[in-house]
């Protein structure tokens, strides 16, 4: 890996759309940022696939997963109302730092004001520093690793900077007032892919704890860093105002992931 940067891949994206309370519905519309993490049990080897397998003999199950978010950008293109072309680039930037619990989280970043029109995309850039971390990992998980012989304590610690991005094209917003929110979504279970149990068993413990990062079990740590990097899924649902409905769309963005020294 030759990038210091870690790029999230291997995580879903969902658009949400909800009506505003009737405090805050002053017609103005917000695009928000929630992170979230899915399949925190599952069971070893991973099958490569979204949802991985009802907990074996085999499994781990994650109980903390914490990733701090630095920094977000919000970059978007708004149509012209004249022209049906693009005419006015828009860029916001939020600064943290803000730790975000992944497997309990009601915390919602950025709240950026949206104007009324059609956006031809919104475009999000999330960094997690290690400068901002002050000594902890940018993203861990910690949680219990079993088989046959027992059950033993795990965690991944990341502790170098973290990045990732996500797109959303033709998303429209009325003068009524819609508030969006994009949820990124991270499958637990998917980091794990392609880890043996085999070198799980055979990793080498810290003070009776499985640990992997840069310095303990990299190989292991490799194999989940190279999983980062995997194509995401994106899933969106929008509600607008006067509509009692959720309505749910899917579409499958790729993306290039940068290699990681």
């Amino acid at each position: 890996m030759k990038n210091a940067t870690l790029v999230f891949l291997a995580l879903a994206m969902v658009f949400t759309a909800c009506q505003k309370d009737d405090s805050k519905n002053d017609g103005t519309s917000e695009f928000g940022v929630q992170f979230e993490a899915l399949n925190p049990r599952f069971a070893l080897p991973v099958q490569g696939t979204l949802k991985s397998a009802a907990v074996e003999t085999d499994s781990i199950v994650w109980d903390t997963a914490h990733l701090l978010v630095s920094t977000i950008k919000f970059e978007a293109e708004l149509k012209s109302q004249l022209t049906d072309e693009d005419s006015i680039e828009i860029e916001y930037k939020w600064h943290g730092s803000e730790w975000v619990d992944l497997l309990n989280n009601e915390l919602t970043l950025g709240n950026f004001v949206l104007s009324p029109g059609t956006y031809d995309e919104i475009e999000l850039k999330i960094e997690g520093k290690k400068e901002d971390a002050g000594g902890d990992p940018v993203f861990f998980l910690g949680g219990t690793y079993k088989n046959d012989a027992g059950s033993w304590p795990i965690e991944v610690r990341v502790t170098k900077d973290v990045y990732f991005k996500t797109e959303k094209e033709n998303v429209e917003v009325t003068d009524e007032g819609i508030d969006v929110t994009s949820v990124i979504q991270m499958y637990l279970d998917q980091l794990m892919a392609d880890v043996d149990p085999a070198d799980l068993d055979n990793a080498d413990p810290t003070d009776g704890v499985i640990v992997i990062s840069a310095n303990s079990n990299p190989e292991i740590y490799q194999v989940v860093v190279s999983n980062l990097a995997h194509d995401c899924r994106t899933r969106y649902k929008h509600k607008h105002h006067g509509d009692d409905d959720d309505h749910d769309g899917y579409d499958d963005d790729h993306g290039n992931g940068h290699d990681d020294d």
